[in-house]
């Protein structure tokens, strides 16, 4: 098993000597390949996919641009029937909540549920750019798996996959009464004797107008007090109860706008109304927005015109989107944005096919690569930014996976040692010399064989006097081609869309 070490972490270079390091700032344009397919196609779909495969790059060249971007914008259009079907297996994310939390071990078998249909759907849906969305609310509004799993399962399905697509407005609304949340941010405790804060700071900060946002202490106590009486009870159908006897039903004051005495479920629905519709709120999930699809530092010119998309259509998600990918900033954008492990995982096993077939082995390898869906404690979601994932360790798993998931992995179904089985060879046609195995290659890892010197340097792994026309023989092929497909996967030209 090709394992990589801390100590081959300082000296290994993918493939050759001159290919630049990872761990480059990703400013820096010799990381970016050149590519025998357009170059705004690739960069479109390396961005709105989880991993562009070669059908996907062919039908976007084939129809253009902005018809895949708007196929893409329109999933409900696109058959998907091979997700649909895999996520049909797992049983469990189509229950209803009573019979979530009649389930014996509910805990363990509802994270494991979420974490299968996760993958399920991004490995392979169709709808691509929907479940790279899905992704981004879910890290906005994140919910850890630590427990509550069964609300967290229907939070996912009935708030997140529901409304991803949708109007913001929507999406906050059911947020706010999902079990989900009322639990992991003490909402379920706020009552008018004891106000507890913990939503309404985070509703302020992280949900709707960001730290920046022109919020103050104040409003944070009157907006906790809006929400005192929004709890949990089993007997309800989806779990949310607002219990009138512990609303405080004195005036408030939220951001300048009164809320007038004597009310009650009433109080909170009005701060929702007020936050959806501020224009910091805009800003602050537009600029989210740029930062995962743009790069760390996004184009304010970019934000502003979102941000005014935003307000003309009341918060719909599609057209700010279109306002994104249509950009010329994010068009300019190549190379920017570094793969989270997550990213790094689900696009590896989309270019390989290689299957996980044992829990156990799922569970180490997103432990290693230190993001695990639903893993993150804290309600400010997963960073997102190329400095919080640049580091030794995190760039050695990365490798270590790649491998792992290639020369490691068993093209024998009989033989499962390693709990992983590859489908390398298949997916690759005939190769007759080493240039076609290297493009053969390359279009599974990167949707397009590579052209330029980025090409030759991994024909030169092939052999050292190798030309990209020099004949190979099934042997070669036997003995370079997980590796080759591995190296692929750790080059910098992965690790960076």
């Amino acid at each position: 098993m090709h394992i990589l070490s801390r100590r081959s972490l300082l000296t290994w270079r993918s493939p050759t000597e001159e290919t630049p390091r990872l761990d480059r700032p990703h400013q820096d344009r010799s990381i970016q390949p050149t590519f025998a397919a357009d170059a705004e196609i690739v960069h479109l779909l390396n961005r709105i996919t989880w991993g562009p495969r070669p059908a996907e790059v062919a039908h976007a060249q084939a129809i253009g641009y902005n018809a895949f971007l708007e196929e893409q914008l329109a999933p409900q259009s696109l058959d998907d029937a091979a997700a649909d079907a895999a996520a049909a297996k797992v049983a469990i994310l189509g229950l209803s909540r009573a019979e979530l939390y009649r389930m014996h071990d509910n805990e363990g078998r509802c994270r494991k549920a979420l974490i299968d249909g996760f993958l399920a759907r991004t490995v392979h849906s169709r709808r691509q750019l929907f479940e790279r969305v899905v992704e981004f609310w879910a890290d906005h509004f994140n919910i850890s798996a630590d427990a509550y799993t069964p609300d967290l399962v229907l939070f996912q399905r009935e708030v997140i996959r529901k409304h991803a697509f949708g109007r913001y407005r929507d999406m906050l609304f059911a947020t706010a009464k999902s079990p989900a949340m009322l639990y992991y941010l003490d909402n379920f405790v706020n009552v008018a004797a004891h106000p507890n804060e913990n939503y309404a700071r985070e509703l302020l900060e992280l949900h709707t107008l960001g730290v920046d946002g022109g919020y103050t202490e104040t409003d944070v106590r009157e907006v906790a007090r809006a929400f005192t009486g929004w709890t949990v009870h089993p007997r309800t159908r989806d779990g949310f109860y607002f219990n009138s006897a512990e609303h405080d039903t004195d005036p408030k004051t939220v951001l300048g706008h009164n809320l007038p005495a004597g009310r009650g479920l009433e109080d909170g629905l009005h701060v929702l109304h007020i936050l959806t519709h501020h224009p910091a709120t805009a800003r602050f999930i537009c600029r989210k927005l740029c930062v995962r699809f743009v790069g760390d530092r996004p184009p304010a010119g970019l934000i502003d015109r979102m941000a005014e998309m935003w307000q003309q259509t009341d918060g719909e998600i599609v057209p700010v989107l279109r306002v994104l990918f249509q950009s010329n900033e994010f068009k300019a954008a190549t190379g920017q944005k570094l793969r989270r492990p997550l990213d790094f995982f689900v696009g590896a096993l989309r270019a390989t096919g290689t299957r996980v077939l044992r829990w156990w082995r799922l569970e180490e390898i997103l432990s290693d690569l230190g993001q695990p869906p639903y893993g993150w404690s804290p309600p400010n979601g997963y960073p997102d930014v190329a400095g919080a994932w640049i580091n030794t360790s995190g760039m050695l798993a990365r490798w270590n996976v790649a491998m792992l998931l290639t020369h490691s992995a068993y093209s024998d179904a009989g033989n499962s040692g390693y709990a992983l089985l590859a489908n390398l060879r298949e997916r690759i046609g005939n190769p007759q010399t080493a240039g076609d195995l290297v493009d053969a290659v390359a279009a599974q890892v990167f949707g397009a064989p590579l052209t330029g010197a980025a090409h030759d340097q991994f024909v030169r792994y092939i052999g050292d006097d190798f030309t990209a026309h020099t004949p190979i023989s099934s042997i070669t092929i036997g003995k370079k081609l997980a590796s080759l497909y591995g190296i692929m996967l750790a080059s910098p030209y992965f690790q960076w869309r």
